[in-house]
């Protein structure tokens, strides 16, 4: 389910890009508070989408980066860590730390392809070579998206 429209998605891909809201309202020919008042809306539900899907699946919120897309959590029922990602492509994603077996994981591929496909719409650097495990690119991307 994607909580934005594609207005909205438009405005939060511009300001992801690094534009300033004076930029994104000259880009897209409206006022700058039409801006900041449609950035808001787009903060407020990205939000609620990333805490409604920590709620669903039991998740403790650790911390949550609007901008970024990203709830870091923890799983007290499986004691692990979580992220929970918006992005423009995918939509909300829930991802578990683990060290798991992905070569045997028929998900393997879907996995994969997700985790690239978030990396290059955040502008991270992830080696694609056919040998890294799903577990093994997620723990570097995540690793990397902190840090930003």
């Amino acid at each position: 389910m994607m909580p934005l429209t594609d207005r909205q998605l438009s405005l939060w891909r511009l300001k992801r890009s690094g534009l300033r809201i004076s930029e994104i309202a000259a880009r897209l020919g409206i006022s700058r508070q039409a801006v900041h008042k449609g950035l808001r809306a787009v903060e407020a539900k990205i939000y609620r989408a990333l805490v409604s899907a920590a709620m669903a699946s039991k998740v403790e919120i650790r911390n949550i980066d609007v901008e970024k897309g990203l709830l870091v959590g923890w799983s007290p029922w499986l004691k692990v860590d979580v992220y929970i990602l918006f992005s423009a492509k995918n939509g909300v994603q829930i991802w578990f730390k683990h060290e798991g077996n992905c070569r045997e994981c028929p998900l393997r591929d879907d996995c994969r392809s997700l985790l690239l496909d978030e990396a290059e719409e955040r502008g991270i650097m992830l080696p694609k070579g056919e040998d890294i495990e799903p577990s093994q690119l997620a723990k570097m991307f995540f690793k990397k998206l902190l840090e930003v």
